[in-house]
């Protein structure tokens, strides 16, 4: 049963994804290319943006906290392949919880 729903959770990601792959080269073939011109240059600034903010968080932040966030980001990369499974299925749960409210 686990199985089960552990591949049809992989099987609706997969679709997902697809489907958001196919979505997003839609809108860029669509998109005339000065729009895109912009986009990018808009995104360049958000960058640097957040990139100084980033760093002046960085350089405000105490070291014992920053030795703390470093510990969970490792742990993180470490554990990327059951996180990503629980969050898969907790879309197909709320999608199937979805899907049960509407035939009500």
């Amino acid at each position: 049963m686990k199985q089960q729903t552990a591949e049809k959770t992989f099987l609706i990601a997969d679709q997902i994804r697809e489907k958001a792959e196919q979505a997003a080269r839609l809108v860029r073939d669509n998109t005339p290319d000065s729009v895109l011109d912009k986009t990018v240059q808009a995104a360049a600034q958000v960058w640097g943006g957040a990139t100084r903010a980033g760093q002046y968080a960085a350089d405000m932040t105490p070291d014992p906290l920053r030795e703390k966030a470093g510990q969970a980001a490792t742990a993180v990369r470490g554990n990327r392949t059951p996180l990503l499974v629980a969050g898969a299925v907790i879309i197909a749960l709320v999608l199937v919880r979805r899907s049960r409210a509407r035939r009500r």
